[in-house]
């Protein structure tokens, strides 16, 4: 009688149901006792895409159970919350269309738009969230707005600098040095309830956009 080296496992079958594209997943040298046992089985899976929430299935034999998987083990943003969507892999993404801006055109203009969304299930009349940036330099600020619309869920943000950005550097640079490099504004963000207007009482910090960085929100370069 041969016996097999292969230690004993739950043969059960784990399905994942309102999941457009997942995978199941198995570990690089995988401990090949991590599922040596007949009451509890361990397994990997990666969700790539899913419109409503998903829900984790395991049959054995005649007996089944199922378990909706928990929306923090995903990658839902909290920044959709007030939204009735599945917001799977969703994420606010931000593009700053020129990244040095001068006196005699001193606007920034900065692209929002709505990425990992599904657009094939698009409603033209539903209403997406309204953005709110700030542009601060020392005491000074300015603030502009839109709102994400279209198939494509997007809008451009555009702030307008007073001639007073630009007549004099901070006091640590000299005015040579400033004329050299620039003046670094920082950029902020909020983002408002779809069926709200853009007012400071709906609003929410979310992110800086840090210049420099290579990350979801572009750099804004120095001013020049």
């Amino acid at each position: 009688q041969r016996f097999s080296n292969l230690p004993t496992y739950l043969p059960a079958s784990p399905h994942v149901s309102n999941a457009d594209v997942f995978f199941f997943l198995k570990e690089a040298n995988q401990d090949i006792m991590r599922n040596s046992s007949l009451q509890s089985r361990v397994d990997s899976f990666f969700l790539y895409k899913a419109n409503q929430p998903p829900v984790l299935n395991a049959t054995y034999g005649p007996f089944s159970v199922e378990q909706p998987i928990p929306l923090d083990l995903m990658l839902t943003s909290a920044s959709f919350g007030f939204t009735n969507k599945f917001t799977f892999n969703w994420k606010l993404k931000s593009h700053i269309i020129n990244s040095s801006i001068y006196s005699n055109k001193p606007k920034i203009q900065t692209l929002f738009y709505i990425a990992g969304r599904d657009w094939e299930d698009y409603d033209p009349e539903e209403m997406l969230p309204c953005v709110k940036m700030f542009a601060f330099l020392e005491s000074r600020e300015v603030v502009a707005s839109c709102r994400l619309t279209g198939h494509l869920g997007l809008c451009v943000v555009e702030l307008e600098l007073s001639p007073s950005w630009f007549s004099s550097p901070p006091p640590l640079l000299s005015e040579e040095t400033a004329s050299l490099e620039g003046i670094t504004v920082e950029l902020f963000y909020k983002i408002y309830a779809a069926d709200g207007e853009c007012s400071p009482e709906d609003a929410r910090w979310e992110n800086n956009i840090h210049a420099g960085e290579e990350n979801d929100h572009q750099a804004l370069s120095a001013m020049e």
